[in-house]
Parts: C-alpha cells; structure tokens; sequence
C-alpha cells in the first residue's frame, strides 16, 4: 500500500504541471505516453523479445510522423507504416501477422490521439475537464461499487465493476468536470465543453473494458510494472485515451 501511495503522488506531481500550464510541458507529457505506450502494447506479445529491435521505434517515429508531416504527405506515412509491418511477417521469422496487426492498431489509435493533443497543445483546458470527468468515474464508480454494487456489469473482462457503480461514477465525473470548468468555461466552446462533461464519465468505463480486453487476451495482469504498485502507463491512461478519441470526434465536428 505505501508503495501504491508514494507512486500515485508521484504521478500526480508529474502531471500536475502539464495539466496546469499546457504547452511544451504538455508536449513532453504526450511523448512520453506515446513513447511507454509502445513499449507496454508491445512488452505483452508472447514472442515480444524475438521481435526484430526496430519494431517499437519505428511505432513511435512512425506516430509523431502523422502529426507533423504536411497534409500531402500524410498518405506517404499512412501507407508506408502499414506495408512495413504487413511485408515484415516475410523477412521476420518470429513476426507473425496477427504481431503486424496488433502494431497497426498501436499506430492508429495512437496517431489519433496524438493528433488530439496537438490540439491541446494550444488549448489546454479542454484536457483538464477530460481528466477530471474521466477520474471522477473512476472514482465515483469505486466508492458506489463497493457499498451498493449488486448486478455485475461484465464479469468476463472486470469481474469487480458494477452497474451501480458504473451509474454513481457516471454521476460524480459528470457533476465533478462540470464544477471545475466552470472556473474556465469562457475560454471554451460549450458545444465541445457540455458534451465532454456528459459523455466522458461513461465513455471512461468503456476505455477501461477495451483496454482490459486486450490485457485479458494476453493473459496479463498489467500491460508493464513500471509504475510500482499501479501496474503500466497504460493501465493508468486507459480511460482517458478513449476520452481523447471522443474530443478529437467534437474538434473535427465544430472546430
């Protein structure tokens, strides 16, 4: 337990300031997650270590490249990625398909995501509502689960989450992002502000799911142990990526 506590103040100081002030340290803060989230999605595989070294450079050069390349370009990126680890499975003996599959959906779901926080790069805020919506689920979700939590919600990938812990988490991540971004909300667009403040809270147990599907099909616990007593990266931000996912659909739609 105090190796537990002592990590999650310790992530919490580090995320603190990116939250806090945006920018480059926001930057370096998304560099890092695309960064350990490859290693994590990858360090999972069963034949991981026979893998060629280049495989998860290449992952992460090959997301920051989505993002910074000029809109012609895109395609170049898009379609080089894909080919490279669809033709590896014949040069690469212990590259199976369904390994190239796996690091093609690292590269989409992260380019997106990345994408997204170029946006945040510039506006902040928005980042703070999600982190506070998505947590205060957690949160909420934990304290109600465990008084009144009855009819199981799915026990085949969460046996602990709850129906009832999945409608008090809705509510007090609602309640609680909704609270907090009243101390900006003129520095935002409502229709992507009320949105996220309503949509969040549930789309993070749903992030939660997607992301114990794949540790449960790899018969794994945590995606790594690099966060002492909290398991990986990735099973920190799980929520909260999907939430990502779901700004960058609002962006697209009124910005």
């Amino acid at each position: 337990m105090k190796k537990r506590v002592v990590t999650a103040l310790g992530i919490i100081l580090i995320v603190a300031l990116p939250l806090a002030f945006g920018g480059w340290l926001l930057e370096l803060l998304a560099l890092f997650i695309v960064g350990a989230g490859a290693y994590e999605w990858a360090h999972i595989c069963p034949d991981f270590k026979k893998w060629p070294k280049a495989i998860v450079p290449i992952m992460v050069l090959a997301v920051l490249l989505t993002r910074f390349v000029s809109q012609p370009h895109l395609y170049i990126v898009l379609t080089c990625t894909t080919v490279f680890f669809w033709i590896l499975t014949i040069f690469a003996e212990d590259f199976e398909i369904s390994d190239a599959f796996y690091c093609l959906t690292y590269f989409l779901i992260f380019s997106l995501i990345y994408r997204t926080i170029g946006f945040f790069s510039a506006n902040h805020l928005y980042l703070i509502t999600i982190v506070f919506a998505t947590y205060g689920s957690d949160t909420g979700a934990w304290f109600i689960g465990r008084k009144f939590g009855k009819h199981k919600m799915n026990p085949r990938l969460s046996p602990k989450k709850s129906w009832e812990g999945l409608a008090g988490g809705i509510v007090f991540g609602a309640v609680l992002s909704f609270v907090i971004s009243l101390l900006y909300w003129k520095n935002l667009d409502l229709r992507i502000l009320l949105p996220l403040c309503i949509f969040c809270p549930g789309i993070a147990e749903i992030g939660d799911l997607a992301f114990s599907a794949i540790k449960r099909y790899f018969h794994v616990k945590d995606f790594s142990n690099l966060l002492p007593g909290h398991g990986g990266v990735l099973d920190r931000v799980d929520s909260l990526l999907m939430n990502m996912l779901f700004c960058g659909i609002l962006i697209s739609i009124f910005l």
